[in-house]
């Protein structure tokens, strides 16, 4: 029996996440496909695809998942993600953040801004849109471990 929430038509469950380079995507993939290899026993791969290697440049991260009986040969761009994880809004202006989310995909966007404003703005009219403050997260995180304090998140 598999884990895997959903599979496309090759057994994957994709996840895409939209950056600009500096803010942690390509580490955050790195992460979590090798959470999902180590922790959950999944076949998982992950490489991400940036133009020049500077600040501020678009970045898009691209995390497989698979049982561990499925071998990963596929290592093109996800066109047709299940998961889409947006690090930061100034991205909507010049990247077509929410391209290929499957119909019942998630969309999860680094904002403070109401729900509405967001769905509006990305013209988004399908899937899962979920929205959390991730840089209020790190900023308490810090503070609280430089105190000594673990957080409960």
């Amino acid at each position: 029996m598999s884990i895997l929430p959903k599979k496309n038509e090759l057994g994957f469950f994709e996840i895409r996440l939209e950056s600009i380079g500096g803010l942690g995507a390509n580490l955050a993939g790195k992460m979590l496909a090798e959470a999902g290899v180590l922790g959950l026993g999944l076949n998982g791969s992950n490489f991400s695809s940036y133009g020049s290697e500077k600040k501020g440049s678009p970045v898009k991260s691209f995390i497989r998942f698979c049982d561990n009986d499925v071998e990963i040969r596929a290592h093109s761009p996800i066109e047709q993600p299940h998961v889409i994880g947006v690090f930061h809004e100034a991205l909507y202006k010049t990247v077509d953040v929410v391209s290929g989310l499957m119909p019942d995909g998630i969309l999860l966007v680094n904002s403070i801004r109401s729900f509405d404003d967001i769905k509006k703005d990305l013209k988004l009219e399908y899937g899962t849109l979920a929205i959390v403050d991730a840089l209020q997260i790190a900023v308490k995180s810090k503070y609280s471990y430089a105190r000594g304090v673990i957080p409960y998140l």
